[in-house]
């Protein structure tokens, strides 16, 4: 769990969605682009909510045509969601 929480990979991917400060667990991974399709832009992980509470989370973006900050800006869009309807107050 340290070396997942003290990687700095992916900055713009799960990371990049979440509020500040938050706890992240995480691994990425990447494949190359083959004739203008990215096989795999993904990234896992373990939130830490601010309650205590774990969330884990995987986005694995797939054959893509879309370039990596678009691909990138879909994990974190994912991320936040995940974030936000896990603390909304209900």
């Amino acid at each position: 769990m340290q070396t997942l929480t003290a990687s700095v990979t992916g900055p713009n991917r799960l990371r990049a969605g979440l509020p500040a400060g938050t706890l992240l667990a995480h691994k990425t991974g990447s494949s190359g682009t083959h004739g203008g399709i990215t096989a795999a832009t993904n990234d896992i992980g373990l939130i830490t909510l601010p309650d205590g509470r774990k969330l884990a989370i995987a986005v694995l973006v797939t054959d893509s045509s879309a370039d990596e900050a678009t691909r990138e800006g879909v994990i974190a869009r994912i991320a936040r969601a995940a974030y936000d309807e896990a603390t909304a107050t209900k």
